[in-house]
């Protein structure tokens, strides 16, 4: 195997092009919308790894002198993290190969050290890294493996929480509500979910600056190499009261990020719509649900389990 620089995202889509979907996050489009409006063109590394003609994987990093790290995966604006899983993409059973070229490559070029943010615990980079240098759990990313009913998703929940779920649906169904999702990127649609996002918390409001809502337009606006960005809304009266941007293909939903009213808190309209994605899901065939990275109570409550996230630092000396 052997290792190549390449140039360009627009090299980088021609590889992606060859390989299984990696996810939203080491995507071309995803990770150009990072480095176009957090990042420095020249700390970039963009490798593609290859035995023969043929594309093996391909990793995206980011220099700080004599570090390289995942791009995305840098605090932005001060303190904001917005990416939520670290990896390399690469076809089945050559992630252990395609990670040996990579950190030797990084190695011959000068750098000293490897950090990895965010690895999940279930794919072959965590079976390789955890004994090639210092590991430590960083975060969760619950999820819901999701069965072939609502119903049954109801009767897999503790009992105290599908008892209130149930309670909370009533209530809100007495209202005059529905819920609508858009693949289109209408403008009039991010403003509303931008909207909602800012209002729901003083931190949120915060974390939604105008540089991170422009952030957030290109991620929506660009292509995800097999994924779907959505935006879906719960409406009182005909009126958004909540608001949800989801990543999707036909197996899982991702939920990204949330925003509500804070004057229909009563009626948990922040919940309820996450609640009605996962039916809707279900109803679509979809086998997975991922809050993705954090250990809010909500997800728990909703009936999530944990997936494991690592750090990993790499000594390349």
């Amino acid at each position: 195997m052997k290792v190549e620089q390449l140039n360009s995202f627009s090299e980088l889509e021609i590889v992606a092009a060859s390989l299984p979907n990696g996810g939203v996050f080491q995507s071309p489009g995803y990770l150009k919308a990072f480095s176009d409006n957090f990042s420095n063109k020249n700390q970039l590394i963009l490798l593609a790894v290859k035995e023969g003609e043929e594309i093996k994987g391909y990793g995206v990093f980011e220099a700080w002198e004599k570090k390289a790290m995942f791009l995305g995966m840098k605090p932005v604006l001060g303190k904001e993290e917005v990416t939520d899983f670290g990896d390399m993409v690469y076809l089945q059973g050559e992630g252990k190969r395609v990670w040996q070229v990579t950190v030797e490559w990084l190695k011959n070029n000068g750098y000293q050290e490897l950090q990895l943010d965010y690895v999940r615990e279930d794919g072959e980079s965590m079976e390789f890294l955890k004994n090639q240098g210092e590991a430590r759990q960083q975060e969760v990313s619950p999820y819901i493996d999701l069965p072939k009913s609502f119903e049954g998703y109801l009767e897999k929940m503790q009992r105290k929480h599908r008892k209130e779920l149930k309670r909370k649906i009533k209530r809100l169904e007495e209202k005059r509500n529905y819920y609508e999702c858009s693949e289109k990127t209408l403008e009039r649609d991010f403003e509303e979910f931008v909207r909602l996002h800012r209002l729901s918390d003083p931190e949120k409001r915060k974390f939604m600056s105008e540089k991170m809502k422009r952030f957030f337009y290109q991620v929506k606006t660009t292509k995800l190499s097999g994924w779907q960005s959505k935006l879906c809304f719960l409406k009182i009266n005909n009126r958004p009261v909540a608001g949800v941007m989801t990543f999707e293909n036909e197996r899982e939903v991702w939920l990204y990020n949330s925003g509500y009213d804070p004057k229909y808190q009563y009626y948990s309209v922040g919940l309820l719509l996450k609640s009605y994605k996962i039916k809707k899901a279900i109803e679509e065939g979809k086998k997975k649900y991922d809050f993705l990275r954090g250990s809010e109570r909500y997800k728990y409550e909703l009936g999530a389990k944990e997936m494991k996230l690592w750090q990993i630092k790499l000594l390349l000396e």
